[in-house]
């Protein structure tokens, strides 16, 4: 476990750097939007084109991205239990938290730390079927809480033009029909992807707030409990079930334990809703994660 140790070490530091930049004025306070907006149109499509390369359809394959996929859409509608009562930006800002899994920042370096290398093509499937929910399914649920009422027009048009699912899309091609771009590409991409999780955990400290109302604080410290409820629930009849090879299994457990997705506070702060509780459930569930994977792998499952 040292090196999933060292990992969020890692995480933990980056991201109180980003904290500090902000609270010492080195940066300004909506600096952080110009890294989401960057990370969303350039990092995560290399991200995907990259980790696609050798993917093969297969079976399991589209059974783990369809898992992952349903699995983010089974979160966003058990989270409807916490909002009666609630203002529109409070729910919008706890359906869009409870969709999106931190998949590619640091799910896949968790997989590799724990499982080896052998893990990176199951957790590929999972970042696959997780973008679908994040960048497509998000999207199209933040309309239903807009202030101005819903724009199914203007939703629609940001999906045919989203960076990550025209990758996502022309990926999935690629696999389907053994063709893939150019070696110079794919160097392109390996290097653009490397700045991928520090820029990620930056842009998370730089948003980090502990200010918030009490409303706010309220629905976060509801809201995790019954998101670690239901990953455990979903881990727990995945290994009952057994239907999964080890190494697969464990991998899917691991996504299931996963912290919020960074890119939901960007998503929280276009449409102004509460992007500081968003940012406060996101390191909060990091700090969770941390913990659970220490406890899971370390002690309650037996080592592969």
């Amino acid at each position: 476990m040292s090196s999933v140790n060292s990992v969020f070490l890692l995480l933990g530091s980056v991201i109180a750097a980003g904290f500090v930049l902000r609270k010492s004025g080195a940066v300004g306070e909506n600096d952080y939007k110009i890294y989401f907006k960057l990370i969303t149109t350039l990092i995560i499509p290399c991200l995907i084109l990259s980790n696609f390369r050798t993917v093969e359809l297969t079976p399991e394959y589209l059974s783990i991205f369809a898992v992952s996929c349903l699995f983010g859409m089974f979160l966003s509608a058990l989270v409807y239990l916490l909002l009666p009562g609630k203002t529109r930006s409070q729910k919008g800002m706890a359906v869009l938290n409870f969709a999106g899994i931190n998949v590619g920042f640091i799910g896949i370096p968790l997989a590799e730390a724990l499982f080896g290398p052998e893990a990176t093509p199951i957790m590929v499937a999972v970042h696959g079927g997780n973008a679908v929910t994040l960048y497509a399914f998000c999207v199209i649920h933040a309309q239903l809480y807009t202030e101005q009422g819903a724009d199914w027009r203007a939703a629609g048009r940001r999906l045919a033009t989203s960076p990550v699912l025209l990758a996502l899309a022309a990926a999935l091609l690629m696999a389907a029909t053994g063709i893939h771009l150019p070696d110079f590409c794919y160097t392109f991409t390996d290097t653009i992807t490397k700045i991928n999780t520090p820029l990620s955990m930056l842009a998370l400290g730089m948003t980090l707030d502990f200010n918030l109302g009490a409303d706010e604080r309220r629905l976060v410290f509801k809201m995790l409990p019954l998101r670690y409820l239901a990953g455990g629930l979903a881990a727990f009849a995945l290994c009952a079930l057994n239907l999964y090879p080890p190494l697969t299994r464990y991998t899917l457990v691991l996504f299931f334990l996963l912290p919020g997705a960074i890119n939901c506070i960007a998503y929280c702060s276009e449409y102004d809703f509460h992007p500081k509780a968003a940012a406060l459930f996101n390191s909060l569930s990091n700090v969770i994660t941390f913990v659970l994977v220490w406890a899971v792998f370390g002690f309650l499952l037996p080592p592969l």
